[in-house]
């Protein structure tokens, strides 16, 4: 078997900054294969200069978002290995878990890791605003994206003694360096939650006040119990967090209501006829 069984799969748009850092982080462990969504900047320079591969990837109709069958589809069909490592140009291993990884494409028991995630935010490294673990490690023919949903990696195929859960210990975690703004979270995550809202309505799914506030609880919870020591951002980056599931549960409301602007628009005009013609 090829010592280098792994293909890591990184999603770019614009990432001219950041890229030549990831490249360079796995380039020695594997192929490295960045789809691009059309950038306009230096990524496509960059990560040829330094022998990886710069795919731009197909539009899709489906979902803006990279987790869905069409595009696991492309991608699988430009992976030459047995392994693919699914991230971004935000994210960063440490060589433990790269060497650990390289161990585990040379053997078949397992088929399906979950990597262990810290993720950052507000520039602030000294400590993860929240940790986890993700399967994003896995051997291509093992998953299913027929039915995956936003943010979600597919359906592994296989039997459950064939999972690894790697443990959560720094020198095996992947280092997720989130860039986020107020600014830059509404807008991403507004579009996030119009996706979700609209899975979630497709699949029969309808609104709930109470999953709704579970939902916000549960995020709030989930950012704010690593950072406590941190109070004022931390409280901040939960509550963001816990808004956004706002925004999936009210924008799954709107739709399941049938609530658009020109309906609204259409209802206040049959009041202001009204008031209109109290006026002749």
């Amino acid at each position: 078997m090829n010592k280098k069984n792994i293909s890591f799969v990184i999603f770019t748009f614009n990432e001219e900054k950041r890229i030549e850092n990831v490249v360079k982080d796995l380039i020695t462990y594997g192929n490295v294969l960045v789809f691009d969504d059309g950038s306009s900047d230096r990524t496509k320079e960059i990560t040829e200069s330094l022998g990886a591969k710069f795919i731009l990837r197909p539009k899709t109709e489906k979902y803006s978002v990279v987790e869905n069958p069409d595009m696991y589809a492309f991608v699988k069909s430009k992976v030459e290995t047995d392994w693919i490592y699914w991230g971004f140009a935000d994210h960063l291993l440490p060589k433990q878990l790269l060497e650990k990884m390289t161990e585990l494409s040379q053997q078949n028991a397992f088929k399906y890791v979950y990597l262990p995630i810290y993720t950052y935010l507000w520039g602030d490294t000294s400590y993860p605003a929240v940790k986890g673990n993700y399967p994003i490690f896995y051997m291509k023919d093992c998953v299913d994206f027929s039915v995956n949903r936003i943010h979600g990696m597919g359906k592994f195929t296989g039997k459950q003694n064939e999972i690894l859960k790697l443990p959560n210990r720094p020198e095996l975690t992947v280092r997720h360096y989130s860039l986020y703004n107020q600014n830059k979270f509404i807008n991403t995550h507004l579009r996030y939650a119009e996706i979700e809202a609209q899975q979630k309505f497709n699949d029969g799914k309808r609104f709930s006040t109470m999953r709704m506030i579970a939902a916000m609880l549960r995020y709030f919870f989930l950012f704010y119990k690593f950072g406590f020591k941190k109070h004022t951002p931390n409280l901040i980056t939960s509550l963001t967090y816990s808004f956004f599931r706002l925004m999936a549960y009210a924008r799954l409301y709107e739709i399941e209501n049938n609530i658009t602007l020109e309906g609204m628009e259409s209802k206040y005009n049959e009041d202001r006829e009204k008031i209109l013609n109290e006026l002749k």
